[in-house]
């Protein structure tokens, strides 16, 4: 019963894994759509979101049927829990790539096409260095690595309202890239969620690690 219980736990982590590496493709796809008007690339994104909800719901089913035939301990019914909780947050991080790479392709509709401003695209890297750092965050159980991405949240923030601005000044200064400007204003926008997601990621960590000490500590 203890092997079989090891193998379940660590097929969900698995899972969790499997879930960060999409969401991580999906939203470098996106980005790479957006920087590189490519919108074959971007309906790749949508195509792939499908199985990021798939493992998803997997990811729920196995935590249910863990708790309900193995009654877990304390510490790893908390581990669980947080797993829950990632695997939600990276479902939504995989939705906001998917938003994006969606609003591409209607930016590329537009007329006249517009280039994204670079401050954007920055905006994106750094949101996508986040979510990778959350990622590793969990894996290594390195709390410090996790509060390390408030700071960086704090950062994306930041940058959001320097687009903002930069895209306003755009429509200002021509009333015909109004439509675009408002997409790309829904972009930052998600961009600004997402990094909020791996930011709610980086907590989990830290609950989940700190929960195991105190078990171990009592």
């Amino acid at each position: 019963m203890r092997q079989r219980y090891e193998q379940q736990m660590q097929h969900l982590h698995d899972d969790l894994l499997r879930i960060g590496s999409r969401v991580d493709h999906g939203l470098a796809d996106a980005l790479k759509a957006l920087a590189n008007a490519n919108p074959e690339l971007g309906n790749q994104v949508v195509a792939a979101d499908r199985e990021i909800d798939r493992t998803h719901q997997s990811i729920d089913e196995q935590i249910m049927d863990i708790i309900a035939t193995q009654q877990p301990v304390a510490r790893d019914l908390r581990t669980l829990l947080a797993i829950g909780a990632i695997a939600s947050e990276l479902e939504r991080t995989g939705d906001y790539a998917k938003g994006i790479a969606k609003r591409v392709s209607r930016l590329l509709q537009q007329s006249p096409i517009v280039t994204p401003p670079q401050t954007i695209i920055g905006m994106g890297e750094l949101a996508h260095t986040m979510l990778l750092q959350c990622l590793d965050a969990f894996v290594k159980r390195d709390v410090d690595l996790a509060r390390q991405l408030g700071e960086k949240d704090k950062q994306v923030d930041a940058l959001e309202d320097e687009v903002n601005e930069q895209i306003r000044q755009m429509i200002r200064g021509d009333i015909s890239t109004l439509n675009s400007g408002l997409i790309l204003i829904e972009i930052t926008y998600m961009l600004e969620r997402l990094a909020d997601r791996t930011t709610n990621i980086g907590e989990r960590v830290i609950y989940m690690v700190n929960s195991a000490t105190e078990v171990i500590n009592d």
